[in-house]
């Protein structure tokens, strides 16, 4: 018989742990940090002491929880569902949505001064990578949904009696059309396969519902498209911050710098080793060497030599050196902008908008904050409900209250 347990996740966003037990196998579905959690203990200089006491607090999942677990499944690499590598205690397997993204990510976490540097994996955690539409040896088929963190999978368990669909974060609007989806994601989208194989009955639903009871509008990918659009008639020099997993919308600032005849420039080792996967491009971006030391087949350029109308790929860490930098070389035009493009709640993703807000202010640059969220929004709901049509609903990943 299978038994869920929702040990973490069930009333916060972020820090989703699913344990799954069917006869003598027990599965893991994320292992996410609580950064709710996590605000209330550090913040300046008060930072972790350790991985003991990140369990204590609440913010790491505890040991126990991981006993006699036989493979651990990562929906996708945000941190509030990739967790701690290093908090894993037992040998055990753990699939991850790409390790060659994974393991870009773990060299910068390995070498940071902070509390990062804890995420790496410890020597008895055996990596293995998902497979879109395959079921594996645990009878686990991971199904490609769209997410502001590429890739990014749900996952839908055939147990011995009962099928559990685990959501982990989606949207039903990407950046991406269908056709392109399929080709980035190598396979349909998880409402696209389930709609066509009606077959597959769902008896348990475990759903994220992070914007469910949010106040936030909802801007759909198409409506951001066509205020970019308007923004971009608007100004010349356009920087544009990105999550460093956000695949979709780099493709999207790509065809909009085709289709007004803009170049694309990289200042971002996140941005460029996440496009170094495809090579799908409809432009020819090219690498500011100050920003970007990693060797990639796209073309170099120095930051004194860019076109002033075109698109700057950067972060938001990065954002404000990229600017004061433009400053600097006197090549920041009085009519550029910065698009900040925030996919994730605030209290995921920490920024610092208010300092951010400050500098802009003082280096004269307008910025447009724009939010398709990487979760579906509440009208949708009753949609997916229709789709999947499972006997039982649980959702996690949220603030709402029963």
């Amino acid at each position: 018989m299978v038994e869920v347990k929702i040990l973490s996740g069930a009333r916060s966003i972020g820090g989703n742990f699913i344990r799954i037990e069917d006869k003598d196998r027990v599965l893991i579905f994320d292992q996410g940090l609580r950064f709710d959690v996590m605000e209330k203990f550090y913040r300046g200089f008060i930072t972790p002491k350790g991985l003991k006491e990140l369990r204590e607090i609440g913010a790491a999942p505890k040991v126990e929880w991981y006993r006699g677990v036989n493979a651990i499944y990562i929906s996708h690499m945000h941190l509030d569902h990739l967790g701690l590598l290093s908090n894993i205690p037992l040998r055990t397997n753990v699939y991850l949505p790409s390790i060659s993204i994974y393991e870009v990510l773990e060299e910068r976490w390995h070498n940071s001064p902070t509390w990062l540097s804890m995420i790496p994996r410890k020597y008895y955690v055996e990596l293995k990578e998902l497979r879109p539409m395959e079921i594996d040896e645990n009878n686990i088929m991971p199904l490609p949904v769209s997410h502001s963190a590429y890739p990014a999978y749900a996952l839908l368990y055939f147990g011995s009696d009962e099928n559990i669909l685990y959501t982990g974060d989606f949207r039903i609007e990407g950046f991406l059309k269908e056709e392109e989806f399929i080709k980035v994601h190598k396979g349909k989208s998880m409402l696209e396969y389930l709609s066509d194989n009606k077959d597959i009955k769902i008896d348990r639903l475990i759903i994220e519902g992070t914007n469910l009871g949010s106040i936030r509008v909802p801007i759909s990918p198409i409506e951001e498209e066509e205020m970019l659009k308007r923004i971009l008639k608007m100004h010349s020099l356009i920087i544009a911050t990105i999550h460093q997993l956000d695949l979709e919308y780099i493709f999207l600032l790509d065809k909009l710098a085709f289709q007004t005849g803009r170049s694309i420039y990289i200042a971002s080792e996140g941005a460029i080793n996440l496009m170094k996967i495809t090579a799908n491009f409809l432009t020819k971006p090219k690498t500011i060497i100050d920003y970007v030391k990693t060797l990639t087949h796209f073309e170099t350029t120095e930051l004194t030599d860019i076109d002033k109308n075109s698109i700057l790929i950067t972060s938001y860490y990065e954002m404000i050196d990229v600017l004061r930098d433009l400053r600097d070389v006197g090549i920041l035009p009085k009519d550029s902008a910065v698009i900040l493009s925030e996919s994730e709640p605030r209290v995921e993703e920490a920024q610092e908008y208010e300092v951010m807000m400050n500098w802009l202010l003082r280096l004269s640059t307008q910025a447009y904050l724009m939010r398709t969220s990487g979760h579906y929004y509440p009208h949708e709901f009753k949609a997916i409900i229709n789709i999947i049509n499972p006997k039982r609903i649980d959702i996690v990943h949220t603030k709402t209250i029963d």
